[in-house]
This record gives structure tokens, C-alpha cells and sequence, in this order.
């Protein structure tokens, strides 16, 4: 159980996973400053796992959009999104993590890899739909914390 702070990846990339209200699917990508909340941050490992399963996982859906990358480089948000899970990009100085890459046929959290269930479902982003959102503010993310002792 790999646990490490927010201070650690301050200014890395740095990708997690989450569900909406619908029980879809969606990568978030840091960019180096996009709030990660707490609980993310407890098993790296298990993440790491669970990015992984889905990315070995057979493509299942056309995608409707996402961002080209430079030649020689992998398109992480395209592969997630041939995968049927959205993927959003914050900004590095903190801004809101933009919707970036749309499956045609979204995922649900009951048709991943079993690797990826438990901690996607634990990381539900109540109220959200990522579907119709075009991006998502850190005070969302930073509510969902709740308040700190």
C-alpha cells in the first residue's frame, strides 16, 4: 500500500480514477496542478493497478473525441477512451480539470477489470455526470474531502 502526500506530486503528472452519479468512468490527469483528493492519495498501488487493468483491457468504444500528442508519445487519454472511460486534464497552475477525451459508448463501474472496481466505486464523485460536463472545479473535489480536523 503505497500512500504518499499531495505535497509529493505537486508539479508531477499525476493520474486518478473516478465514477459519477451514473456509475461512468473517468481518468483525471493533474497536469501538475489539479487537486487530487485525499483518499486518492492512500494506495498509489492499488491506482497504479487499477490504470493499468483498464489500459490491458480490450478496446470497447469508439471515441468521439480526444487530443492529438506529440509523435513517439502515448496517447493515455485516447486509450482510456477506447476503453469507454472519459478522460479530463487540469490545468498546471491549478484550474479545473477540462474534459479532454469521450468514449462513444461510455463504461460502467460493474464492466471493469475486477482490479479496478473496488477503488473506482470508492472515488464517487456524487452529483457529477461526466457525460455533460465540460470540466470540473478543484472546490468540488475539495468539498468531497470535506472539512479537516
Amino acid at each position: 500500500m503505497g500512500a504518499i502526500s499531495a505535497k509529493e506530486i505537486d508539479g508531477y503528472e499525476f493520474d486518478w480514477l473516478a465514477s459519477d452519479v451514473e456509475g461512468h468512468v473517468a481518468l483525471l490527469s493533474t497536469a501538475g496542478g489539479g487537486y487530487v483528493p485525499c483518499e486518492v492519495l492512500q494506495d498509489t498501488d492499488a491506482l497504479d493497478a487499477a490504470i493499468n487493468a483498464i489500459l490491458v483491457s480490450p478496446v470497447s468504444s469508439e471515441v468521439r473525441f480526444a487530443p492529438s500528442v506529440a509523435e513517439g508519445c502515448e496517447n493515455t487519454w485516447r486509450m482510456m477512451a477506447e476503453r469507454g472511460v472519459f478522460a479530463f486534464d487540469a490545468d498546471p497552475y491549478g484550474g479545473p480539470y477540462k474534459r479532454v477525451a469521450m468514449p462513444e459508448r461510455p463504461i460502467r463501474v460493474g464492466e471493469l477489470a475486477e482490479a479496478a472496481r473496488p477503488l473506482v466505486r470508492r472515488m464517487a464523485l456524487e452529483g457529477l455526470r461526466f457525460s455533460e460536463l465540460e470540466k470540473i472545479d478543484n472546490d468540488v473535489l475539495v468539498r468531497r474531502d470535506g472539512p479537516k480536523p
